[in-house]
């Protein structure tokens, strides 16, 4: 029943080979410049021009040829355009509600499918400085206490000047544009391991060794206590209903941690360093939405930031280990999709306002690990350094 079968890993993949690339981004289709249309069912499309899940929409040229188009790179020259050509007056600019602590504001373009007009946001101007966010507090699913709302934060950040438009495809505008300072800013709370799965309550010594051996025990220390985080995944999962597919496939990634940590704490051996014992502690069921926030955290955002790690070393790491680590990130990859599938089906459960905080806590836990990443080290375990790292946060997660 996997919604995302093959588009994870297509994604993780992608995200490592561009990164891998040393910075050879891959130009985007050249725009074409009928304006797009959706296609009606029964129009007849050859195979050759049909679009693909993840890019162009049908379009018929005024001589009836029907081309597949690629709207994002048609809406990015159009935003494109307007940023360099179009006028802006500073003093009419509003002052906006303070945002969410996320990622940095970026000059953004979508085309819209219903309204067929590119939804542009275009940054104008940075002033580094102190700004007010909205701070999404630290909350323990397993406490009992109702969970805080997010409480307005001073902290040293950006003030963002930002324009929001609606581009017509002859690039008209739909109405007068709107400015509005915003803001970036982060809250700094203690460091988090960013790679795997990790039950409520977990402590993992923070090891800032550079010896591979002590850097494979604190593996071979993640991996097992990824072992009780999917057992009790499982268990939960039979517990509120899920589908047996889901349940099996918890279970199945259970017994491919065990393997795991095994494998990593026999290599662990080999270079010296001996990997501490797992404290347990008791792990009951808990509600839906509790299950819900840690599986979008711990396995959509950090799960899936382990698998892209694990792909980065098969092809970076000494040439003994790689073979360990393209094992496991075959696994890891596969966790990454459960994680997704199981967010989907959960959140079909959740009423519309629960299922909206666990998506802010899952954009939340990206912007957290994107913050934390950048204190990266690489190392001959093949760990990507500072600036790989942030690139494959934002290759993947963007």
């Amino acid at each position: 029943m996997s919604r995302f079968r093959g588009h994870v890993e297509r994604r993780l993949f992608s995200a490592v080979l561009l990164v891998l690339g040393a910075g050879g981004e891959t130009p985007p289709p050249q725009a074409v410049t009928e304006s797009p249309v959706t296609r009606d069912a029964a129009m007849p499309v050859d195979a050759a021009v049909a679009p693909s899940v993840d890019a162009a929409v049908v379009v018929i040229r005024a001589d009836a040829a029907v081309v597949a188009v690629d709207v994002n790179a048609t809406a990015k020259t159009l935003c494109a355009d307007h940023k360099k050509n179009a006028p802006i007056d500073r003093t009419q600019a509003q002052q906006g509600k303070p945002p969410m602590e996320r990622h940095p504001v970026t000059d953004r373009a979508y085309w819209n499918p219903k309204t067929l007009v590119a939804d542009c946001t275009i940054v104008h101007e940075r002033v580094a400085g102190k700004v007010v966010v909205l701070h999404d507090t630290h909350w323990c699913p397993q406490s009992g206490m109702p969970r805080p709302a997010p409480a307005p934060t001073e902290v040293q950040g950006q003030k963002v000047l930002v324009e929001h438009v609606s581009i017509r495809g002859d690039g008209t505008l739909v109405k007068p544009s709107e400015l509005e300072w915003t803001a970036f800013g982060m809250v700094d709370e203690p460091r988090q391991h960013p790679c795997g799965r990790r039950f409520e309550g977990l402590e993992l010594g923070a090891s800032d060794c550079d010896e591979p051996g002590a850097q494979l025990a604190a593996m071979a220390e993640l991996e097992a206590a990824s072992v009780p985080a999917f057992e009790r995944l499982a268990r939960e999962l039979a517990t509120w209903g899920a589908p047996e597919e889901l349940v099996r496939r918890a279970r199945l990634a259970m017994r491919d941690e065990v393997r795991h940590a095994r494998v990593m704490t026999a290599l662990a051996r080999e270079y010296g360093h001996a990997p501490r014992a797992i404290a347990v502690p008791p792990l009951p069921c808990r509600s839906l939405e509790a299950i819900a926030h840690e599986n979008a955290i711990e396995g959509c955002v950090r799960e899936a930031y382990g698998a892209l790690v694990a792909t980065y070393q098969a092809e970076r790491a000494r040439p003994e280990l790689r073979a360990a680590f393209r094992a496991i990130a075959i696994d890891e990859r596969r966790h990454a999709e459960l994680a997704e599938d199981v967010h989907a089906w959960i959140l079909g459960q959740l009423e519309a306002a629960a299922g909206e905080q666990v998506e802010r806590s899952r954009t939340r836990a990206i912007a957290e690990l994107r913050a934390s990443v950048t204190m990266s080290r690489a190392s001959e375990l093949g760990m990507p350094g500072a600036q790989d790292a942030v690139a494959l946060c934002d290759a993947y997660f963007a």
